[in-house]
């Protein structure tokens, strides 16, 4: 029975890797990294984070090629195998995906309602040598605007790290992935013509106002609201933070309420990385865990 359940991820293995064998080595260019800024987090906030599975997990994606496919159990992060994305592809074209998912939840006795997941690696993505040049020039716009900088070197790196001029389908624009009405709102020109969230010292002064006006105090209003005590220099906050960022102040005080009473901020996080509620879903509960770990990759990078 197992036989005949792996026989398609086996025959895709085989494939792939004959395929593999005809490709050449692709040349790596060297990049000077002495003039890229980095805006450091206290290591002993990040160590409780860093040794997370979702952490773990997101630091591995960030790390795997696009011509590679991880396979991860969900609710615990746990990475089951590692394939091809041509496999995929394959497993995908026969309608394999649902037969091969039931048979890890089988191999490794997960319930049926546990999902399994086939993520493509992102290192192309996250192009860390177009976002160090960036970060000492988004430094000094947000200390400006009296905002820490932190928060313009983490949006840097998850936004759209590999293309300035990249786009959401929800119409968010740029290196901050801004959206019209928050561009005009900081008088930014956004029309056919012009659009200024391709000025990256517009944008990021746009991201700076925005935190500094919307971001920074929802987060504080909803720490307090579980009887939480803010600190904005406190990783936890900081994260918090980013989720309003990324999904809006309501949507998180919706999650946050359903979470109720935290014994503290760190908890309050790795709830909110297992909580879905309305509109905070999965690409929100991943937010601030692929922000970490890009951090954490792009320290990596640096060495």
């Amino acid at each position: 029975m197992k036989t005949q359940c792996f026989l398609p991820l086996f025959l895709c293995f085989l494939w792939l890797n004959l395929a593999n064998c005809q490709q050449t080595q692709k040349n790596i260019l060297k990049i000077n990294k002495d003039s890229f800024a980095v805006i450091k987090i206290p290591k002993s906030q990040l160590q409780f984070f860093s040794t997370t599975p979702s952490v773990l997990f997101w630091i591995r994606v960030i790390n795997t090629n696009k011509d590679s496919c991880i396979i991860v159990h969900k609710e615990s992060r746990k990475i089951l195998e590692t394939i091809g994305s041509d496999c995929l592809d394959t497993l995908d074209k026969y309608n394999k995906l649902d037969s091969v998912s039931d048979c890890y939840r089988n191999q490794y006795k997960f319930d049926s309602t546990q999902q399994i997941k086939f993520v493509r690696g992102k290192k192309d993505f996250f192009d860390f040598s177009q976002v160090g040049i960036l970060v000492d020039d988004a430094k000094k716009i947000f200390e400006l605007y009296n905002v820490n900088p932190i928060y313009a070197q983490l949006i840097l790196l998850i936004e759209s790290p590999n293309n300035s001029k990249a786009s959401s389908i929800s119409g968010a624009v740029g290196h901050y992935q801004l959206m019209p009405f928050v561009a005009k709102k900081y008088k930014l020109v956004v029309s056919k013509a012009r659009d200024d969230r391709h000025d990256f010292d517009k944008s990021s002064m746009a991201a700076a106002k925005l935190l500094r006006d919307y971001c920074i105090p929802n987060a504080r209003n909803i720490s307090i609201s579980i009887g939480l005590s803010p600190d904005e220099n406190a990783l936890w906050f900081q994260l918090l933070v980013m989720h309003v960022y990324n999904a809006g102040a309501g949507n998180v005080r919706k999650a946050v309420s359903y979470i109720g009473q935290c014994a503290n901020g760190n908890e309050l996080i790795l709830k909110l990385w297992k909580t879905q509620v309305g509109a905070f879903g999965n690409a929100s509960q991943n937010y601030s865990q692929v922000a970490l770990a890009s951090y954490i990759n792009y320290l990596q990078w640096l060495e």
